[in-house]
């Protein structure tokens, strides 16, 4: 359940009718196995669509931003594995350290493969700023879906980011900010 002052915040989302991938940037890693709880929260809803539509591939976005050694992306890729979600289903797009390069690099997974009708699958405060690099980038025919999750600590400098669900709200704030004065939105 969103706090109070969160409201104002939270874009509604606007789901797809016939999604044929879904986009998942990654919201930092506890370690160098296991997943935030709103990374897990991202998973877990592309996880639901995906059953509705097992034709669709899942995008993992997100290299080694947390310098752990490994990416966040092949971290998110096993936790799908462990759901159920076959391997050749899922695409590791490992070498973006930010939301701009997720989806600089997304996008040109989606103009390879071909895919029509790209969803952005992330957590409920991180949305408006998701959607709104996206749309800035040209993505087309673009749908999004949001997770709910409380915070979760991450390693290293990540850790106050994902620490609460106030310390989320915070960082996009700052993010969504710093994303107008670099122009990515």
């Amino acid at each position: 359940m969103p706090l109070l002052f969160e409201k104002h915040w939270l874009l509604p989302d606007n789901p797809p009718p016939a999604p044929d991938c879904f986009i998942i940037p990654s919201y930092a890693l506890k370690d160098k196995s296991t997943p935030t709880l709103p990374t897990i929260a991202e998973i877990e809803l592309a996880y639901q669509w995906w059953q509705r539509f097992p034709q669709a591939h899942l995008i993992m976005c997100t290299g080694d931003n947390q310098n752990l050694g490994v990416s966040n992306a092949s971290v998110m890729a096993a936790y799908a594995r462990k759901l159920g979600i076959p391997a050749d289903k899922i695409i590791e797009e490992d070498q973006s350290l930010n939301t701009y390069e997720n989806l600089i690099n997304a996008q040109a997974i989606l103009r390879e493969r071909g895919f029509q009708q790209p969803t952005l699958v992330t957590l409920d405060l991180y949305t408006r700023r998701a959607v709104a690099t996206a749309r800035k980038m040209g993505y087309k025919n673009l749908h999004w879906l949001s997770a709910y999750s409380r915070g979760e600590p991450a390693y290293g400098y990540k850790f106050f980011q994902t620490h609460s669900r106030f310390s989320l709200y915070v960082y996009e704030l700052l993010a969504m900010l710093y994303s107008r004065i670099k122009k990515w939105i």
